[in-house]
């Protein structure tokens, strides 16, 4: 009796573990294959953010020029040169400097010239790039500002209308100068006035001058906000790390 009992036992372990092992199999198999998934949708994860990556340290490069310079408080790549103009202008010809030394105002413009050559290189260089997605473009804003010294003769003639004209006249002067950003397929040019808002701004010691001296400080600070400010800013679209876009990526789609 008990060797058929071992007889018929052993027959029955092998069964059992034979069974066992190929559920097991099974499972590894899946497993395995979902998480091959996953390392390919985490690995396009790491593609899209190492573009991201370049894109923003490619912009950062305009930081090492004497013309940009990067503004931590407001998270802005900012035009570092003073460009002010005279009251209620707001042609390149007609900045305040022209009133005191004509070479330094043209010096001024030559360095306006060469700040926007440097955006305009800055964007292409990333366009061309092999890394480049088509989901990221840049956005350039070109952002005139006013002083609060009262001027509002009417709706077309007040700081805000003033602050955008400064914007409008700064894009003429690139363009003519063979810098049109409005011509790069990859990067959106926005022309705006933010007139006595904006930042950032200078802001004068004194909010309310009461004596006239107090108020002649006020002015010449104030007046410093009489320029324009260029902002340039990568724009990232959708991060798209599905299945769906791993399978056309693997031509199964």
């Amino acid at each position: 009796m008990d060797g058929k009992k071992n007889g018929s036992f052993w027959p029955s372990y092998v069964d059992i573990m034979t069974t066992l092992f190929a559920i097991t199999l099974i499972l590894f198999a899946v497993s395995f294959s979902r998480f091959k998934i996953k390392e390919q949708q985490l690995q396009l994860l790491v593609n899209e953010y190492e573009d991201i990556i370049n894109v923003y340290s490619t912009v950062s490069t305009i930081d090492e020029t004497k013309y940009f310079g990067y503004n931590e408080q407001f998270l802005k790549h900012l035009f570092t040169v003073d460009v002010e103009y005279l009251q209620k202008e707001y042609r390149i010809d007609r900045l305040k400097l022209d009133q005191v030394d004509k070479v330094a105002a043209d010096n001024k413009r030559d360095s306006i010239i060469q700040a926007g050559r440097i955006v305009k290189e800055t964007i292409e260089k990333l366009e061309n790039s092999d890394s480049n997605k088509n989901n990221i473009k840049f956005l350039v804003v070109i952002e005139g500002q006013s002083s609060r010294v009262r001027y509002a003769i009417d709706d077309y003639h007040n700081n805000y209308t003033l602050s955008y004209l400064r914007a409008q006249f700064l894009n003429e002067f690139w363009k003519e100068n063979g810098i049109d950003l409005s011509s790069i397929p990859k990067c959106e040019l926005i022309i705006s006035g933010s007139g006595e808002d904006g930042v950032p701004r200078v802001v004068p010691p004194k909010a309310t001058p009461k004596t006239p001296e107090e108020m002649m400080t006020w002015i010449d600070a104030e007046s410093k906000n009489q320029r324009f400010l260029i902002h340039i800013v990568p724009v990232i679209g959708n991060i798209d790390v599905t299945k769906e876009k791993i399978e056309k990526l693997q031509g199964r789609k």
